[in-house]
């Protein structure tokens, strides 16, 4: 039915009248699960369909969607949107110019998966979840313990007044799990962190999730009765997974174009990384390389083509410390004197018009073979993260405080204790120009951010960061409650 219709939407975009039009028919389905204390909080599965019509008329844009598949709301939704189009065209406002881009008319990409999700009983999915919630609550200091369980599978169809004709298949799974240990007026939590990826249930079946419940729920217990760090300036070990944050809103968020061109001020601000800075500012140390990648394997950007109709890319944002490019749309690629998009325009579903989102953001390992025991070992005065914790971020991506999931002192080269309530706080350039050491491709980990907002309305986007273990010298470190 979809692709029928979508080739009944060739006819209905190129007989539009408009300067540019496209069409995205979607089939979204989504499976939640979610059990708290041995107690099912969420079991929802649900499908939803629809389409998004966004046209360019006098060089301004014109947006409708309809939910359902219903071929005679079409013509009657595009009609919509060029009349929007017409009424925006009468207004002030910048003209939208869009960059070129070849045209594929029979584009097709599936996400590659060994087994189909939505094939394995629910049942089974939730006895592994209450299994895990089992051995988490197993000790009586463990008040409260929460699985996650999350399954997306999305067939989209994507034609263009160019002549696109695109599909897509592409999955996401998901997995998290948290323990809160309480006594002695406090609480602490540790979690198996969202790892989500492109993938089928194979994923699940690789993250071990049984096999490490028992070590997250004594790990929070061990954080509980952790102290408080001493305040100062320390060396940082980052994990991977605590990293992935840090990436997004330092990194990610500040090289958005649109961000940077001051079109998207509402949710979040703008950014420092000005158009000027492109090719002299120092961003990070030399060992700081920062790759767009939307060809990344399991990558939760990675679609083969944006919601533009742009095959997905691989480019370096930051090179050697050295600003280098932005991720960017059709839309604000000309604005400096870019001739094609870095496809990076991605909507949260058929109803929603494109925005510029950020890629898969990977930080490159390094070169030399260096694991984060020799990181470790080289650290006198530091302090080992591990997880994404709590964050703040400026308006301009630049002062910013980060919290963590579990943390570890270090004094002469070894982990000596545990800790709780660290934060540490810093200015992006002047953070990642502190960067002095990396693991390599051994120790290199992909973690996905599922929920990433902005826009106004919000919408919602996923995408991978990617990195080896890190070491940052001499960071403000503080703690997070008194």
């Amino acid at each position: 039915m979809m692709k029928n219709l979508a080739k009944y939407a060739q006819n209905i975009i190129s007989d539009s009248g408009v300067n540019y039009g496209d069409i995205r028919i979607q089939r979204n389905e989504v499976q939640e699960i979610y059990v708290q204390d041995r107690s099912i909080k969420l079991l929802n599965s649900g499908i939803d369909e629809g389409f998004g019509v966004r046209v360019l008329h006098n060089n301004k844009w014109g947006f409708a969607s309809h939910s359902g598949l219903n071929k005679n709301e079409l013509r009657k939704i595009a009609k919509e949107a060029t009349k929007i189009a017409i009424e925006s065209s009468r207004l002030s406002g910048k003209d939208i110019t869009l960059a070129d881009k070849p045209v594929y008319r029979d584009g097709f990409f599936k996400t590659a998966i060994k087994i189909d999700p939505f094939d394995i009983p629910i049942s089974e999915k939730l006895n592994l979840a209450f299994s895990i919630n089992d051995i988490l609550l197993k000790s009586p200091i463990i008040k409260k313990a929460v699985v996650y369980f999350i399954f997306v599978r999305r067939h989209q169809f994507f034609i263009s007044t160019e002549g696109d004709f695109i599909e897509t298949i592409t999955y996401t799974t998901g997995a998290e799990y948290r323990a809160y240990a309480v006594d002695k007026g406090d609480m602490q939590g540790r979690s198996f962190q969202m790892f989500p990826m492109n993938k089928g249930y194979e994923h699940i079946e690789s993250l071990k999730l049984i096999e490490n419940a028992e070590r997250v729920r004594e790990e929070s217990i061990e954080k509980l009765y952790a102290e408080e760090p001493s305040e100062g300036k320390k060396d940082l070990i980052l994990a991977p997974s605590h990293l992935a944050l840090t990436i997004h809103e330092s990194v990610g968020h500040a090289t958005e174009l649109d961000r940077v061109l001051g079109y998207e001020q509402n949710f979040a601000g703008g950014s420092f990384a000005t158009p000027e800075k492109l090719g002299k500012f120092r961003y990070g140390s030399k060992l700081v390389n920062f790759i767009g990648d939307n060809t990344l394997k399991g990558g939760l950007a990675t679609t083969g083509w944006d919601d533009e109709g742009v095959k997905g890319k691989k480019w370096y944002i930051v090179k050697e410390g050295i600003l280098n490019d932005y991720s960017s749309t059709r839309e604000v690629a000309p604005s400096i004197g870019e001739k094609h998009s870095r496809g990076s325009a991605r909507a949260q579903d058929y109803a929603n018009i494109p925005i510029n989102r950020i890629p898969n953001l990977l930080l490159a390992p390094g070169k030399e073979k260096v694991s984060p025991d020799d990181l470790i070992a080289d650290t006198k005065d530091g302090i080992f993260i591990d997880g994404m914790g709590s964050f703040s971020i400026d308006q301009q991506r630049l002062n910013f405080q980060f919290g963590g999931d579990l943390f570890y002192e270090i004094k002469n080269g070894k982990k000596v204790r545990p800790l709780k309530n660290v934060i540490y706080h810093s200015i992006t350039p002047k953070f990642w120009g502190s960067l002095v050491g990396l693991t390599d491709k051994r120790f290199w980990m992909p973690y996905g951010v599922l929920n990433c907002g902005k826009g106004e309305p919000e919408q919602i986007a996923k995408m991978t960061h990617g990195a080896p273990y890190t070491k940052f010298s001499k960071v403000d470190v503080g703690r997070g409650k008194k």
